[in-house]
């Protein structure tokens, strides 16, 4: 009894240091240094293009705490999504197992959104500190590519109230400074936000927002969870077990993360559009200058020693949209094709624009079946592969094996012209509004065919344990 009770609080305080880590940056950076997987650069660096190309050299190993940046008091943190297995090591899982975990905290938040529902705080580690003025130039917000048209805030949650419903929800947009208190910034086509910013418009009324710099990776990585609608933001609740607390803004009646490290309270400006971008972006290429959407800050609050995040728009955004969509396709197409065993988006479709779904073959047009599924899932996706279970779905050989030796496009490919496409893809063709766009997207059944006898049979060798062998330099 007394083994079977220390078990159970050894499984308990796990969980609970696991929860930390997931909701509290300060807990998350430190279980970094634990692991040995925190880089520091104690040398003054600049913000300008120096920050970020340091970062860049570190790009998929180690995560990076900057100590001393250049005409700020605040260190900064880059990396902390570019590595799926530090990822994992947060949640506690392997990296492969990351999804499922969304997955399955999805399914309980269908069923009842309000949950968990999350206490408000007056007095919290966001608003230590109550800046006594407005001025956005004393964080040590990067510009990072060389082409970018200036500081951008890359990784801040963004949470609003829809102003027909008064429910919160929460997202991440790209936002550029301009002033000591304006910011422009961008919304993709589908985005909650765009439609709250609609309703707004239409009464003539701001829209306040705050935006979070430096919360937890489980309520930052669900907040990219794609069109999962209002409370949204509460799966993050399910995923870590219990309510994640707010705290009350200073000037406006939205609420904030109470762990994050600096909070920004702002409006959207109704009708106002300003010049926004360049900005590198997830495809590696340059979103271009257009008038977009304006901000106006009314207030900063931060903890007494904040560590400011940003992140690379490269294997960053890969993976964290990789391991939200991963989840939200695995869950929709799981409900309708049982037979779906895991869903990969690989780094070199940019983590929005390729999926790679793994299926147990059991009857013949199954992989089309998927590969609609699939589409319908995930809007932004331009290409679907579906592979056996016997294809590695992590080894981008491997599955190139699976399109070279079982993949007929005379029967396998499946051609979807004139589709809706993901706007900062340069192959898609943008509307003269610039509200959306289009594009053709191919499905490739790399499935071998179904009963495909002694032809498809794949080569096996005897699974052996090197452990039991007495080999040199092994």
């Amino acid at each position: 009894m007394n083994a079977t009770a220390g078990r159970k609080r050894s499984k308990s305080a796990k969980a609970a240091a696991v929860a930390a880590r997931l909701v509290d940056l300060g807990a998350c950076i430190d279980h970094l240094e634990k692991t040995r997987n925190l880089a520091r650069v104690r040398s003054e660096v600049d913000p300008r293009h120096e920050l970020a190309g340091i970062a860049k050299r570190f790009e998929g190993g180690k995560c990076v705490l900057f100590e001393r940046v250049k005409d700020s008091v605040y260190p900064v943190l880059v990396g902390l999504l570019w590595n799926r297995a530090t990822v994992g090591s947060l949640f506690g899982v392997p990296k492969e197992e990351v999804p499922f975990l969304i997955a399955r905290a999805i399914a309980p938040w269908r069923e009842k959104r309000d949950a968990f529902p999350s206490p408000v705080l007056d007095q919290a580690p966001a608003n230590e500190v109550v800046e006594s003025e407005v001025d956005l130039f004393r964080l040590p917000v990067p510009v990072h590519a060389l082409g970018d048209g200036g500081r951008y805030l890359d990784s801040s949650v963004v949470v609003a109230r829809n102003p027909a419903t008064g429910i919160a929800n929460s997202s991440v947009h790209r936002m550029m400074i301009t002033d000591k208190d304006r910011l422009t910034f961008l919304i993709d086509p589908g985005r909650h936000l765009g439609e709250y910013v609609e309703i707004a418009e239409k009464r003539n009324e701001p829209l306040p927002v705050t935006i979070n710099n430096g919360i937890g990776i489980a309520p930052w990585i669900v907040s990219t969870l794609p069109r999962l609608g209002d409370y949204k933001y509460t799966i993050a609740h399910h995923l870590i077990g219990r309510p994640i607390d707010m705290m009350r803004a200073q000037t406006i009646d939205v609420p904030a993360y109470a762990e994050a490290q600096f909070v920004i309270e702002a409006e959207i400006l109704p009708g106002v559009r300003e010049t926004e971008a360049p900005f590198a972006e997830v495809t590696g290429y340059y979103a271009k200058q257009g008038q977009r959407w304006v901000m106006r800050v009314k207030a900063i609050t931060r903890r007494r020693n904040p560590v400011f995040h940003t992140l690379l728009s490269g294997k960053e955004v890969w993976n964290a949209v990789g391991f939200t969509a991963e989840a939200a396709i695995y869950s929709a197409v799981k409900a309708k094709i049982p037979e779906v065993r895991a869903v990969y988006l690989p780094a070199g479709g940019c983590g929005f624009y390729e999926a790679v779904v793994q299926v147990e073959n059991t009857r013949a047009g199954l992989g089309r079946e998927v590969i609609q599924a699939t589409f319908g899932a995930f809007g932004s996706l331009q290409r679907v592969v579906v592979i056996d279970d016997d294809v590695d779905i992590f080894d981008p050989v491997d599955v190139e094996w699976a399109i070279t030796t079982r993949f007929d496009p005379d029967s396998d490919l499946v051609i979807l012209p004139n589709q809706e496409g993901h706007i900062l893809n340069p192959v898609v063709q943008v509307n003269a509004d610039g509200n959306g766009g289009t594009v053709t997207k191919i499905g490739i059944d790399a499935m071998a065919p179904f009963r495909g006898g002694e032809k498809f049979e794949r080569v096996k060798f005897k699974e052996v344990d090197l452990a039991d062998y007495d080999i040199k330099n092994a």
